[in-house]
């Protein structure tokens, strides 16, 4: 049986969640435009949808994914 564990950063690139989700916060930019900006989410894209869901479940409401292929 294999486990999957929910991601807190893009390993590629280094970027925690969390700190997109502060420059989400206060740019009210799309979430992978910021991503991206960080050099996150581009590599393997394995944690695109661990950190859609992520930052998503902490917006309060608002909806800021951008355009997504994932």
């Amino acid at each position: 049986m294999i486990l999957r564990t929910t991601m807190e950063k893009c390993h590629c690139a280094e970027v925690y969640f969390q700190d997109i989700l502060k420059i989400v916060k206060d740019s009210e930019r799309p979430i992978l435009e910021v991503a991206r900006e960080l050099g996150a989410a581009e590599t393997c894209t394995a944690c695109v949808s661990d950190m859609l869901s992520y930052i998503e479940s902490r917006l309060e409401g608002r909806t800021l994914a951008g355009h997504t292929n994932y």
